[in-house]
């Protein structure tokens, strides 16, 4: 089944699974904390076929999008996903991934363009709710674009951070930061 056939729920039970068994058990994982390249690449190829860059950096960088030129737009979105990329791949290193539960869900019908998709993971005994926002484009069809972990948006954490260091210092220092990491 081609990627843009796939509903948003089966992506994110493909992801998880992939990821548990590409990341492995806790030998593995500390392995890979220290091969940082080879855990990055792990949850790179897990998530870029399923996550929308362009509509995500479009949201992270809100009013700044529009002032922002097409070789910012693209050196920004392709920064964020690699922090994003970063950020979650250290995470994923601390929770058993089969901990992860993906909540039913409702058949999705033709009119829909937005949904999101639950999931629980049981962390130190807790069930945290890990909600993935997902949205249906022309081009690639369904592709999620945000994740929100108890709550919080990682599009409206990113937001509030860059909106303040862009008005501070200018996009292209937070590019070149985002770069450099």
């Amino acid at each position: 089944m081609a990627d843009n056939d796939l509903e948003p729920f089966e992506m994110i039970v493909i992801s998880i699974d992939t990821m548990n068994k590409d990341l492995g058990d806790k030998e593995n994982k500390e392995r890979l904390n220290n091969d940082k390249e080879k855990l990055y690449s792990i949850i790179d190829q897990t998530l870029s076929p399923y996550f929308q860059k362009k509509y995500a950096g479009r949201l992270v960088l809100n009013q700044h999008w529009k002032n922002a030129n097409n070789d910012q737009r693209q050196r920004f979105t392709e920064g964020l996903y690699q922090s994003l990329v970063r950020s979650y791949a250290l995470t994923l290193l601390n929770f058993d991934i089969s901990q992860i539960n993906v909540l039913a869900h409702l058949p999705i019908t033709d009119e829909v363009k937005k949904l999101t998709v639950k999931s629980e993971v049981k962390y130190r005994g807790e069930l945290i709710p890990m909600n993935f926002s997902f949205g249906k484009f022309k081009e690639e069809g369904w592709r999620f674009y945000d994740v929100k972990i108890e709550g919080v948006s990682y599009i409206k954490n990113y937001r509030n951070q860059f909106n303040a260091e862009i008005s501070a210092n200018g996009i292209d220092a937070v590019i070149d930061r985002l770069e450099t990491m």
